[in-house]
C-alpha cells in the first residue's frame, strides 16, 4: 500500500516512540534535579546544574517537538549532537563494567543516534518534495 502523505502513520508512531524516551528521561532528571546534577559533577562535568538545565530543555522540549513534528529535522540533529558526548562520557563500558549495563546503555544510545539520522534524512527528503 502506498501513501501520498508526507508523514505516514508508521513514521509518526516511530517519532512518538523515540520522543517518549527523551520526555520520560528528562522528566525523571527534573524530578531529581539536585541528585542528577551531583552525579554529573561527580563524573567530572563542569557547570553540571547549567548543563543539566540545558539537557532538560532538549530532552523535554525537544522530545515534545519531535513527537508533534515541530522543527523535526533540526531537533533530530540536536539530539544527535547531544548523544555523542553524553554516550562517550556517561556510558564507558570499556572502563570495566562487569554487569554489562553500560554496554547496553551505550548500544541503546548508538541506536538512538542512528534513529536521529534517519529522522533527519527523512525530513530532509520530504522537505525537498514539498
Amino acid at each position: 500500500m502506498t501513501t501520498t502523505s508526507s508523514s505516514p502513520a508508521s513514521y509518526i508512531a516511530g517519532r512518538i516512540g523515540l520522543a517518549s524516551l527523551f520526555i520520560v528521561s528528562g522528566t525523571m532528571k527534573a524530578l531529581s534535579f539536585n541528585d542528577t546534577a551531583g552525579w554529573m559533577a561527580g563524573a567530572g562535568l563542569p557547570l553540571a546544574s547549567t548543563l543539566l538545565a540545558l539537557t532538560l530543555v532538549l530532552e523535554i522540549g525537544g522530545g515534545l517537538a519531535l513527537a508533534f513534528g515541530i522543527a523535526t529535522r533540526w531537533v533530530a540533529l540536536a539530539f544527535a549532537a547531544f548523544l555523542v558526548p553524553a554516550t562517550l562520557m556517561f556510558h564507558q563500558f570499556w572502563a570495566g563494567d562487569p554487569s554489562g549495563d553500560q554496554l547496553n546503555h551505550f548500544l541503546k544510545n548508538l541506536a538512538l543516534l542512528g534513529a536521529m539520522f534517519v529522522v533527519s534524512a527523512y525530513e530532509r527528503r520530504t522537505d525537498s518534495v514539498r
